[in-house]
């Protein structure tokens, strides 16, 4: 059996989306021209899982968000996807996602790493935080100590037999005294959680809870330091280690341990992968853990199996080792690899059912998206070294995963000796014939997400860009760009007066940006088709400029970008509630805004919500709704989107409110920025409620 080809991954998905459309009564273009929607959420961390999430409760208060037929992410843009799907998934309604509660509490605890409020719970969570990458570096030091010691075994056992053994008289512990209980209680501890990690290596809290029982103990060392020193140590002996029986025992011993040191189950990426479960899985009851495989189901009988649009979750397929490997021909040092409900893999080396192979059966979506956030690991992509690799794997910054290679998975299940594996990671010899693969950050290749959509053929594609970019480069739709062209064909090519570059950087005389999104058309440039004559029944058709625009555009291209627009005034001092007017107040204080430092993951209440209302009205502004308060009573098709972004048709404004719609609610959500509204066109600039100056982010 061979992996199967992209071709068959793309198609089992159209057949359980057009299934999906059915069901949810939603319809887009024809049966022969299926009009695929798909919604692309960029890398950036906390930064841009907020942004994102103000942007898609937008999207979701008209409808947009369920209409979606793809959602694709990568790192920070996954935490909000996994919100999504989780949450829809618990309350099987769309309506009651970005509710108020879900708001208030994500806001409260942005700073996910150590998200706890106060001096002492958030210091308590800041050594927690020290003592699980301590412990983490620790056990990813076995692999290598395994190696070493059944090396100097090898050497004690040859000595002897020469009769000679240099070390015989030697003890590390001669010379010392210690008493019994200093070593056994951590050494135990440290043993049991090892082993509880291997056993246990996708399961969420584990981990977790023995750091907090090793955090305890680090204080309790640290307080009976004094009382150990005064009451000194009871020796426990000499070890003697001479005998050539002992020496062998011990080195199959640590042979065999070798193929337990799983560094997915070791590494730091397991509290990554639960402090990102905490904060946007909360809401998600008994899926907070719920695998891959069971995300997506459009054949159920249960419409919360594919309630949410399908979600590709995109990493990076890392490829260091250029030596006897023709996926190395030419500059490739990577690949696209999915994780998706359906299949996993990559072009390079096939796909698999996530639901037949072992190690894509265990994959939940908390490892996913932790997977596909992977920013720290020694394959990284297009931007991997050698002297990064060595730094990063000593160092223990291996946020990435170990994966069976779909090559080698569909002949026989791998058995995998893992010390060798930390050593390809040191020397950076990651390549795609062994028996397991490297994948980490998304971004490590592409960091919109749109590239899957743009292979899948979507007709529309809205790609949120919320990566860090302060001098408005716009890198990563640079790259996207030419990805887009060089392997798959497909020309972007942004309307007249619709330059990003025009519309969305801002001018140093006027700070802010005119417009935060531009819209594009796709266009094929070229393409393989069949060809019997040819050796591999395929040949590559060139189209010209001419040809191109005689065929007409395949597909829309909608870039957002995480921008500022000038605010139309200010808020009354008077009226305001002072996270109100913190919000306001935040691009003032800090001119970078929206573009902080990825490094930044510490998001107090005050620039989470910035970040949040910034989303918020981005997406208002995409839609073209001019007042995010108001209601209407029909919701925009995707016929209505593409109508609005191809010819300029407003729905919002060919569907004005009636004036029970518009009237003011009785009650607003907590968080909902009143001074954040968007006045209408040619309207006062005051509340219905209360005389306040409205400004935009």
């Amino acid at each position: 059996m061979e992996p199967i080809a992209c071709k068959e991954v793309i198609q089992k998905e159209h057949e359980h989306l057009l299934l999906r459309r059915q069901k949810l009564e939603m319809e887009h273009g024809t049966e022969a021209k299926p009009n695929w929607f798909g919604i692309a959420l960029s890398g950036g961390g906390i930064r841009s899982a907020t942004i994102n999430l103000g942007f898609l409760k937008t999207f979701n208060k008209y409808g947009i968000l369920q209409k979606a037929d793809y959602l694709s992410t990568v790192s920070g843009g996954g935490y909000t996807s996994a919100y999504v799907h989780g949450t829809a998934r618990e309350t099987g309604d769309f309506s009651k996602l970005f509710c108020a509660e879900h708001i208030e509490a994500m806001r409260k605890h942005g700073e996910y790493w150590v998200p706890h409020t106060g001096f002492l719970g958030k210091t308590g969570n800041l050594i927690l935080l020290m003592i699980a990458f301590i412990i983490s570096w620790l056990m990813s030091l076995v692999s290598p100590i395994i190696v070493f010691g059944i090396a100097y075994c090898a050497y004690l056992i040859g000595a002897s037999c020469l009769g000679e053994n240099p070390f015989s008289d030697y003890n590390f512990l001669a010379g010392h005294e210690w008493s019994w209980w200093a070593v056994v209680i951590p050494g135990g501890l440290f043993a049991i959680h090892f082993l509880a990690n291997i056993v246990l290596n996708f399961n969420l809290g584990i981990s977790k809870r023995f750091n907090q029982v090793e955090s305890i103990l680090v204080g309790l060392a640290l307080v009976l330091y004094a009382w150990v020193v005064i009451v000194g140590y009871k020796g426990i002996g000499n070890i003697p280690l001479d005998d050539k029986v002992t020496y062998a025992i011990i080195a199959v011993l640590l042979f065999c341990i070798g193929f337990f040191t799983n560094p997915n189950a070791l590494s730091f990426h397991r509290f990554y992968r639960k402090q990102l479960a905490d904060l946007f899985l909360r809401f998600s009851g008994d899926y907070e853990n719920m695998p891959l495989g069971k995300v997506f189901d459009a054949k159920s009988k249960d419409p919360k199996d594919y309630l949410s649009p399908y979600p590709l979750i995109n990493t990076c397929l890392n490829l260091m080792n250029p030596l006897k490997d023709e996926a190395f021909q030419g500059t490739k040092t990577s690949d696209y690899f999915l994780l998706s409900p359906f299949y996993c893999g990559s072009k390079l080396v096939g796909y698999v059912p996530t639901d037949r192979y072992f190690d894509y059966q265990r994959m939940t979506i908390p490892a996913a998206v932790a997977i596909s956030a992977a920013a720290l690991n020694p394959g990284m992509g297009v931007y991997s070294n050698r002297v990064l690799s060595l730094l990063m794997t000593t160092f223990n910054f291996r946020l990435g995963f170990w994966i069976s290679n779909p090559l080698i998975l569909v002949r026989a299940r791998a058995i995998v000796w893992w010390p060798l594996y930390f050593f390809y990671e040191l020397l950076g010899r990651i390549g795609s014939r062994k028996k397991m693969i490297n994948i980490s950050d998304g971004g490590h290749i592409e960091n919109l997400g749109a590239y899957e959509l743009l292979r899948r053929g979507c007709r529309l594609i809205i790609a949120v860009d919320a990566a860090e970019d302060k001098i408005y480069a716009f890198a990563d739709l640079n790259n996207f760009i030419i990805r887009a062209r060089n392997e798959m064909g497909f020309e972007i090519r942004f309307r007249q007066n619709e330059q990003p570059e025009d519309l969305i950087r801002p001018r140093a005389s006027q700070v802010y940006s005119s417009k935060r999104y531009a819209v594009a058309d796709i266009y094929k440039c070229w393409e393989e088709v069949a060809d019997p004559t040819q050796e591999d029944g395929k040949k590559i058709v060139n189209y010209s400029e001419k040809e191109r625009n005689a065929m007409g555009p395949v597909g829309t291209f909608v870039y957002v970008k995480s921008s500022v627009r000038a605010p139309e005034g200010k808020p009354d001092l008077d009226k305001r509630e002072t996270l109100k007017y913190g919000t306001y107040k935040y691009k003032i204080y800090h001119p970078d805004f929206p573009h902080e430092p990825t490094s930044d993951q510490f998001f107090d209440e005050i620039q989470w919500e910035a970040y949040f209302q910034l989303g918020r009205y981005i997406g208002a502004e995409v839609l073209g709704v001019t007042d995010l308060e108001a209601a209407v009573a029909e919701r925009p098709t995707v016929e209505n989107l593409l109508d609005w972004f191809d010819n300029g048709v407003n729905f919002f404004e060919a569907k004005p409110p009636t004036a029970a719609e518009s009237a003011p609610p009785t009650t607003r959500e907590e968080g909902d920025l009143e001074s954040f509204r968007m006045p209408q066109a040619g309207a006062p600039a005051t509340s219905p409620e209360k005389e306040e100056v409205k400004y935009q982010m």
